[in-house]
């Protein structure tokens, strides 16, 4: 199946998950944010709750995890409908890598041309210094254009080594930017 005929909301859910991703590095539009020294972490793992808008499509009470470790990783897994992973993702300090489940596509990108496309100025320590917050459960809020997102903790747990997994199906369709 060729993804122009795939449907149009699941691209958006697709670009709307990408997007909340490389959010946090946006500091053209937000006061400069800077990385975590603050708080004294290696690992980083949390249940979250997020709100997501895009243009045309409003998604609440999406689940998640989000796992970190600093200066090295973020694993994100969203699940949207029916408690289903829907989107899994991986930023390192060089590459990007998401597997949409819902349209079975995944993007594997450098992290410098995604952040170029996107118009982003892109690092995954100021990602991680904004998906931190303050480190505390309080929420976060994200926005870039039309693109809202709004990010709920729960059940942190710091400096507890984890994993990041990420598997591509064979039969997925590799997306472009």
């Amino acid at each position: 199946m060729k993804l122009e005929v795939r449907s149009v909301k699941l691209i958006v859910i697709t670009v709307a998950g990408f997007l909340l991703l490389l959010l946090a590095s946006c500091s053209s539009h937000k006061k400069t944010v800077t990385p975590t020294a603050h708080l004294d972490y290696q690992w980083m793992t949390a249940k979250m709750t997020m709100d997501v808008a895009a243009p045309g499509v409003e998604f609440k009470d999406v689940s998640g995890v989000l796992r970190m470790r600093r200066d090295s990783a973020v694993w994100i897994s969203a699940s949207a409908m029916m408690g289903m992973e829907s989107l899994r993702a991986l930023i390192t300090q060089d590459s990007v890598v998401m597997v949409n489940r819902m349209d079975q596509t995944y993007l594997a990108e450098p992290l410098q041309q995604v952040a170029e496309k996107l118009q982003l100025p892109a690092t995954l320590q100021e990602t991680q210094a904004l998906l931190l917050g303050h480190g505390t459960d309080d929420p976060i809020a994200i926005q870039f254009g039309p693109y809202k997102a709004k990010i709920r903790y729960s059940e942190i747990h710091w400096d507890e080594p984890t994993a990041f997994p990420i598997k591509i199906n064979k039969k997925y369709e590799r997306m472009k930017l």
